[in-house]
């Protein structure tokens, strides 16, 4: 049995192993690749995600109080506050009366500007040497108090950074806190701590709320690893893992980006650690690992699956087919072999009598068989000779056997049957062939599936080395980033060298934008960058800061010549143009510089000095550049006020308006009237606010502040029967990126039934220069509904004569200054000349800031056509209107005065 069976056991073992080797080791290689790739990849995830709630907690929380402390440190006030405030080392409440020094109060407004910018600040605190002690809010004690025996106080005081405490819960409150402070030091000497004290719920919320998978979720320690954050726990707060006795979090290092695995509430769980270079906190993601694994697990049973349907499937094709081929075979050759043994009486005729009855070559060969009873000997040798060439038969070799019989031999007649039966059996051959090559086919097929798989995971390797770079990369500029700098710039500190940042911010980089388009810009960026990486050496590094902005670190010595050469040189790199599509691009730039560690050895408080800095150069004309003084700290505290009290009258109506007249020079009656903006308070003049407001973006809500305030006073004036007069609004170059402004002003008009001729705008010429096009545009807009454009300081900045040939506008207001320079001439044929020039162009004269009778004579006889100034009036509040009104200004004895 076994020998009849050989031919058919050899074909299913060999065909199938040679298709379930390679199955089997394939596939084990494949799913240990996915789980490890899928592991991998959900920790790089996992690492991501923990870097981010890492830097977003740096920058909202611990990078901004950690400044906000160093600036009050800093403040000459508090570093002068020794003797300056209250004491209570001998509190006595019944004896105490408080009395708030001058020098308290300062501070304390300090302290109330800073708390209200930062709305998780609880309290500011400070205390001296001598035991003065204050904090806001107020300071209520009710027994004595020395702040020389707190703990924040004695570590702080001889520490030179900002300090950082462990995190507690108040007494009254029992909210979570955390307190920054630092040494106050004056003339070199510690004399005290400031601190801020924060509160910690609103970053609970926050971190509790980020999930990570679907089990996931972060814990955060400080670094004496007391838990800050347990979104699963609440009960680990402000203890360490050896006080909780937690094994999960014992023996291991808190290093960054540690991974480990352990088991927490019954279940393995993988915990990512990432820690803060700047605070020391550790950021825990807790994961199940069986989540991890999931997507691995699935793919496998997915793979798995497959490859058992294949099997069984290749399995019975293979069977099916074998039995087809080896039945009939195996059949006759048993039959043939009892012939050769002479074992005729045991022939089994049943076989050969079933053969016989088959429609193919079976049958044929059966039907041979029947007549193989004579002529024993040849019949035999040529039996053996045929089975001989059967058992040696190769699928592969296209040779044809041929059986060969003497003329004279009565078996003769069977040669035919037998050739026939052998070209029957490499029928039978060819079909196997054919199906091998089929199998073979299908075996390819799935080897190249994997192959394709594996080209796929390649790519994703690829695209995962591009997000790399990106992350710390300008993906227009390919220079480094603001990530990048930041730790290049650490680094050159941490080894102790010293140079310079220098801030530089493109000068006219929105008119490129706002008249050839961002396309354009952008191509511009790229252009500024190349020129600045020929700048690039071992000890200068050139990085794209955002929008306009680039950063550039210089290693060198405390030398400012060398600096100075080296400054100078990044200024030469665009002494020629740029060359864009045939488009000539002039680049001016302001640059800021702060020098380390002589400035400070903070990443961000370098950063933030350099654009002081730069902010500096653009408030005195811009394409320069300045270093960094303690005193634009100063500047920048007190443009901050101002910044509040401008938030503060925008939301509370803090603004008033004034009405200056302007006189006709002819008839001496009023002819229209100058809307001035003021604050209610009068603590800042318009010169102050309103350029900051034009800086930080505001001055688009005051200028429709303005437009609704003036028209709502006409209608005003209106209803109480006074004839109205045109009244003229000052309009900002800035408030252009108000697009709908003139559509609110058509609907103001509208709304308070006042005419469109009533209304005058007053731009000033440099307007033109951020957007000529969108410029003209939005001017034409206002004279098609009727309102009259002046060109306000004329002569001043970038006045042009060629403006008036093409700008749609009405009339020329004179500034103050040109007027005193050409009035105080001998000769003011020059002041003749150019009002007369105006006029022939159509436009009428305004001349600006007249404050004496000769001024208004000369004035006259050069025929100009309206003045405005402290000689007729200053501006009067809008009660104040209706009793000038109707006044006729004449000359009587060498002055002016009103007539009703």
């Amino acid at each position: 049995m076994q020998i009849k069976n050989a031919i058919r056991k050899k074909l299913i073992i060999g065909v199938f192993m040679g298709c379930l080797v390679p199955y089997f080791f394939g596939g084990i290689y494949l799913k240990s690749y996915i789980e490890k790739w899928l592991y991998n990849n959900s920790i790089e995830h996992t690492n991501q995600t923990l870097t981010q709630v890492n830097e977003l907690v740096d920058k909202a929380l611990i990078k901004d109080i950690d400044k906000a402390v160093s600036v009050l440190a800093s403040l000459e006030q508090i570093e002068t506050s020794k003797n300056a405030i209250n004491n209570y080392t001998k509190f006595d409440l019944e004896t105490f009366k408080y009395m708030p020094l001058e020098a308290e109060e300062t501070i304390e407004s300090y302290f109330k500007i800073l708390k209200d910018a930062h709305e998780i600040i609880n309290f500011i605190f400070l205390g001296t040497e001598n035991g003065d002690y204050m904090e806001f809010p107020k300071f209520s004690p009710s027994k004595p108090y020395d702040p020389r025996i707190r703990p924040w106080y004695m570590g702080t005081i001889d520490k030179n950074d900002v300090v950082l405490s462990e995190p507690y819960k108040t007494n009254v409150s029992e909210e979570l806190v955390i307190c920054f402070s630092k040494r106050v030091i004056h003339k070199g000497k510690a004399i005290g701590v400031v601190g801020i004290t924060v509160n910690l719920e609103e970053l609970t919320r926050n971190v509790n709320s980020i999930q990570i998978g679907k089990s996931g979720y972060i814990l955060v320690m400080n670094p004496n690893q007391k838990f800050i954050v347990s979104p699963r726990h609440p009960e680990w707060i402000l203890k360490t893992p050896n006080e909780l006795n937690i094994d999960a979090f014992k023996n291991f290092e808190m290093n960054n980006s540690t991974i480990f695995e352990a088991v927490i509430d019954g279940s393995d769980k993988v915990i990512n650690v990432v820690t803060s270079p700047v605070s020391g906190w550790h950021m825990l993601s807790v994961v199940d690992k069986d989540e991890i694994l999931s997507k691995a697990k699935e793919i496998t049973n997915i793979l798995i699956s497959i490859y058992l349907m294949t099997l069984l499937i290749m399995f019975a094709i293979i069977y099916r087919i074998s039995r087809r081929i080896t039945d009939p075979i195996l059949g006759i050759a048993s039959v043939i072999n009892r012939m050769a043994d002479y074992d005729f009486d045991f022939y089994d005729n049943s076989h050969i009598e079933s053969y016989s009855k088959q429609k193919d070559e079976i049958g044929i060969i059966a039907t041979a068989l029947s007549e193989m009873h004579e002529n024993l000997i040849e019949l035999m040798n040529q039996v053996n000779t045929i089975d001989d060439e059967i058992k040696t038969v190769n699928i592969e070799n296209n040779t044809k056997i041929q059986l060969n019989l003497s003329e004279q031999n009565p078996f003769m007649r069977i040669t035919t049957s037998m050739n026939t039966l052998l070209d029957k059996v490499y029928v039978y051959l060819e079909k196997l062939k054919a199906s091998h090559t089929d199998i073979l086919e299908k075996n390819q097929l799935l080897t190249s599936s994997e192959e394709e798989l594996m080209a796929q995971l390649e790519e994703i390797d690829h695209q995962r080395e591009y997000i790399n770079f990106l992350a710390f990369h300008d993906p227009l500029t390919n220079l480094p980033n603001r990530r990048k700098f930041v730790e290049i710039l650490d680094q050159r500190i941490q080894s102790k060298q010293s140079g310079a940042i220098i801030l530089l911010d493109l000068d006219n980089f929105k008119g490129i934008n706002d008249t050839l388009g961002h396309i354009f810009g952008d191509r511009v960026l790229e252009a500024i960058a190349k020129r600045l990486e020929k700048f690039v050496d071992p000890k200068i590094c050139v990085s794209r800061f955002g929008g306009d902005e680039f950063l550039i670190l210089i290693e060198c010595e405390s030398d400012f010549h060398e600096l100075d050469q080296q400054v100078r040189l990044i200024r030469h790199l665009f002494d020629e143009k740029l060359d864009i599509d045939d488009n000539l691009i002039e680049i001016n730039f302001s640059m800021g510089i702060s020098l380390f560690p002589k400035d400070s050895i903070d990443v961000n408080q370098l950063i933030m000095n350099a654009d002081l800095a730069m902010y500096a150069v653009k408030n005195i004309g811009k394409n320069g550049y300045k270093y960094f003084s303690v005193s634009m700290m100063d500047h920048q505290i007190e443009k901050s006020k101002i910044e509040l009290i401008i938030r503060d009258a925008i939301e509370n109506d803090g603004f008033m308006m004034v009405y200056q007249p302007q006189i006709e020079v002819n008839s001496g009656y009023i002819a229209s009237y100058e809307a001035l903006l003021r604050l209610r308070t009068l603590e800042y003049s318009p010169a102050e606010f309103i350029k900051i407001a034009e800086e930080n973006g505001s001055i688009v809500k005051i200028g429709r502040i303005v437009t609704e305030k003036v028209i709502k006073q006409m209608a005003l004036w209106k209803q109480s029967g006074l004839s109205l007069r045109p009244v003229s609004i000052n309009f900002s170059a800035n408030q252009l990126q108000d697009k709908t402004y003139a559509q609110y002003l058509h609907a103001l008009l509208e709304q308070y039934d006042i005419s469109a001729h009533f209304i005058e705008i007053e731009i000033t010429e440099n307007i033109f220069l951020e957007n000529k096009e969108a410029s003209l545009v939005f001017l034409k807009q206002l004279k098609k509904m009727g309102v009259k454009i002046a060109i306000d300081d004329f002569g001043t900045g970038y006045s042009s004569l060629n403006y008036l040939t093409f700008l749609p506008v009405d009339k020329v207001k004179l500034d103050r200054s040109l007027n005193i320079k050409f009035l105080e001439m001998e000769n003011i044929g020059i002041m003749d000349s150019l009002i007369l020039l105006v006029h022939s162009l159509g436009l009428t004269v305004t001349a600006e800031g007249i404050e004496t009778l000769d001024q208004v004579k000369r004035l006259k006889v050069g025929k100009c056509d309206f003045i405005q100034g402290f000689y007729f009036s200053k501006p009067v509040e809008a009660q104040e209107v209706p009793r000038i009104h109707m006044n006729r200004y004449t000359g009587e004895g060498g002055s002016l005065k009103g007539e009703n």
